[in-house]
């Protein structure tokens, strides 16, 4: 399946001090039949990240928004998921 989303770009600290990039699509654009509602709200109140997933990887992460460096960018692209 095919679908024009928003890909996100972004840089953060994570807990073990190291930078990460990455490409992600948020929890609203993805198709719903990809989302566990329940999963993910355990996942974001264990860490207080935002649950995403990852373009590159192609496995939901969590991005951590208070540790953010720099500007987020986006884009629109076609995903296939």
């Amino acid at each position: 399946m095919s679908k024009n989303v928003t890909i996100y770009t972004g840089t953060f600290t994570k807990v073990n001090g190291e930078s990460r990039t990455m490409n992600f699509i948020r929890q609203g654009d993805l198709p719903s039949s990809m989302v566990n509602t329940s999963t993910i709200n355990e996942m974001q109140k264990k860490t207080g990240s935002e649950v995403v997933y990852d373009t590159d990887r192609k496995q939901f992460r969590q991005f951590n928004w208070n540790t953010l460096q720099g500007q987020i960018t986006q884009r629109q692209s076609t995903f296939s998921f």
